[in-house]
């Protein structure tokens, strides 16, 4: 049964290189590219992860972490960060849990294979 992935992106660009990377691969694509938008996404659909770019408008991705890991419901979803930032920068990245993180530039294979340890395939 194919994966359900949510992409929190704001950049179009990234999209695209996401829906390239992960074509042809057995995950069906949600993208939302605000983490406003993420949050209703969330909530109309349940996902097997969720891969959240950290800096954008608000509520940032590590605000969008923080109220998913306060929620019951959502405190065990997994979630990969990505960011060109350094993953010591933020403090959300430290925590306990089923939280990856993967630094911008990445590969087809570094994405696929945090996907993989994410949702217990690898």
């Amino acid at each position: 049964m194919a994966k359900e992935i949510l992409i929190v992106e704001d950049d179009r660009e990234m999209q695209g290189f996401y829906k390239e990377m992960l074509n042809g691969g057995d995950y069906n694509l949600t993208f939302a590219s605000s983490g406003k938008e993420g949050i209703e996404r969330i909530k109309e659909k349940k996902f097997d992860i969720v891969i959240l770019d950290i800096i954008m408008e608000e509520p940032t991705g590590d605000r969008l972490f923080a109220l998913l890991r306060k929620t019951d419901k959502y405190k065990e979803m997994p979630v990969i960060f990505v960011s060109a930032l350094k993953k010591d920068t933020y403090a959300c990245t430290k925590v306990l849990g089923r939280v990856s993180y993967l630094e911008k530039p990445f590969t087809r294979e570094d994405l696929l294979e945090e996907i993989r340890k994410s949702i217990g395939q690898g």
